[in-house]
């Protein structure tokens, strides 16, 4: 049986049923999720059921905000996908150590650009992970995937955090 994430979009008074996620349980998989994306809880807001029954969750989002939250979804995906292929080109322990220096690069943005949004930080987080993957994989050949990205985020994301550029 497969459970759908129901988020009602506000702006345009829609429910929608969204099943394009893994894991089997949606409150799970947003909570994990998080984790990797803090704006995820700006995107989706949940909204708990009279009975307070977890089974029964439901979120509220703008059509804006839950196509963001697809982009970064899928965008982990891709993620996901080129560290697996560091993993078998390197080892497990360089893709995980890939990720820890795009995590500390984020956290290095929000001290010293303190204007940038949570979503921005989230960007210039896959931003960096792609882009010390790109440097690794461009010796066997691999094309750059900053270009797909940003154009992938050029309509969310002002120039400076597009190209993770700032004065």
């Amino acid at each position: 049986m497969m459970i759908m994430l129901d988020v009602y979009l506000t702006d345009v008074q829609e429910k929608v049923q969204f099943k394009d996620y893994p894991g089997e349980h949606p409150v799970k998989f947003i909570l994990s999720f998080k984790k990797i994306f803090p704006s995820i809880m700006e995107l989706l807001l949940p909204v708990l059921p009279e009975d307070e029954n977890l089974e029964e969750m439901t979120w509220e989002s703008t059509s804006k905000d839950f196509e963001i939250f697809k982009r970064l979804l899928s965008g982990w995906g891709i993620i996901e996908l080129r560290l697996q292929a560091i993993s078998q080109y390197k080892d497990k322990a360089f893709a995980d150590q890939m990720v820890k220096k795009a995590q500390a690069k984020r956290k290095e943005f929000k001290k010293q650009q303190k204007l940038l949004s949570t979503v921005e930080l989230d960007y210039l987080f896959m931003h960096e992970i792609h882009g010390l993957i790109d440097a690794e994989l461009v010796d066997l050949g691999e094309k750059f995937y900053l270009p797909v990205l940003r154009d992938l985020w050029k309509n969310d994301v002002s120039t400076s955090v597009l190209n993770a550029k700032f004065k």
